[in-house]
């Protein structure tokens, strides 16, 4: 992980924080003080967990209210060794570590990356019987791994490509119900309805040497309103055979799928029709709005969530008998998760 990926991973979360939203989850934990040994444990199921993706400490903050706390009395390579000393034999890497500052009268946080990419994890227990232990995280809490789940941690795992949106925009319109005659004596009918639709630009970083597929049939995405999130269709804009580009230049798009084998954009297109009529004066009137998509990927151990903040373009809204434009919104920032 680059340092500007972990600053930035490390700042978004702490936004969050301070805006009442929760950040933890398997691949990031926030810690008011630095992690005594026994939690050791913890992190192996985190690791255990991530299948490959980095786990992210933030140390120095509290995950309940934002506030930051000075740890500086900590020595990182002193703490890292009583952690790894719980590991049996093979511990994990500490990839990267960096100060991130969060606020403006020079607050800081520590942000700490941790390589998965050698699980499975074993942890000493402490105890004679047994004296060892796989662990995996669920939820907030920690057990011993299955059986199943130990032999995924041998099979191969294909490697997440990274995705970050370049360009695109969203629309909403309402529909009004029309029922009426029309003067050539036929019947009118148009069902009440508000839609969300839109594009985005996507670029693919494709760091490895295989071939990744994302099939189109399983992407999804939630477009969220307010604190209430939409289901939204998610797929690739497909070009012509003969506009395709070669597959060693840029990734291609068919209607099952987008094959990536090496770097380049995509346009990805997206639509939420089933939202409440209700929702028109909440769109009309906001400034911002959040896109989550999901990427799956054949043989990854998780989908490539990109979440995109979009934010209101200024312009005149049309209405007329048989829509209102409710208002457009463009890409503002997005990350990968």
């Amino acid at each position: 992980m680059r340092a500007i990926d972990l600053e930035a991973r490390v700042i978004s979360a702490v936004d969050e924080i301070r805006s009442g939203q929760s950040v933890e989850n398997d691949f990031i934990e926030c810690k008011r003080d630095w992690p005594k040994e026994n939690k050791a444990r913890q992190l192996a199921g985190s690791l255990n967990r991530a299948a490959g993706d980095p786990v992210v400490y933030i140390i120095g903050i509290d995950e309940k209210d934002g506030t930051v706390h000075d740890v500086a009395g900590t020595d990182i390579l002193d703490w890292w060794a009583q952690i790894t000393n719980k590991f049996d034999h093979t511990p994990p890497e500490m990839t990267r570590h960096i100060h991130v500052p969060v606020g403006p009268n020079g607050e800081s946080v520590v942000a700490v990356a941790i390589a998965s990419d050698r699980a499975p994890y074993v942890v000493k227990t402490g105890s004679a019987n047994p004296s060892l232990e796989v662990p995996m995280r669920e939820g907030t809490g920690t057990r011993s791994a299955r059986r199943d789940e130990l032999l995924r941690m041998l099979i191969p795992v294909t490697k997440l490509p990274e995705v970050i949106a370049l360009q695109g925009y969203l629309r909403a319109t309402y529909r009004p119900e029309i029922r009426r005659a029309t003067p050539q004596g036929r019947s009118e009918h148009q069902e009440e309805a508000l839609v969300c639709n839109g594009s985005l630009r996507v670029f693919i970083a494709h760091n490895g040497r295989e071939t990744v597929t994302l099939p189109t049939h399983i992407m999804s995405g939630q477009l969220w309103i307010g604190d209430e999130a939409f289901a939204t269709k998610v797929g690739p804009q497909v070009l012509d055979k003969d506009k395709q580009p070669d597959p060693l230049a840029a990734p291609i798009t068919t209607r099952e799928a987008i094959t990536v084998t090496t770097s380049g954009a995509v346009t990805l297109s997206f639509a939420s029709k089933n939202i409440p009529p209700q929702k028109r004066r909440i769109l009309k009137n906001s400034p911002s709005l959040k896109l989550d998509i999901d990427l799956e990927v054949l043989g990854g151990a998780r989908p490539v969530r990109l979440t995109v903040e979009m934010r209101r373009e200024d312009g005149r809204l049309i209405k007329s008998e048989y829509e209102e434009a409710l208002g457009k919104w463009e890409v503002a920032n997005s990350e990968i998760s």
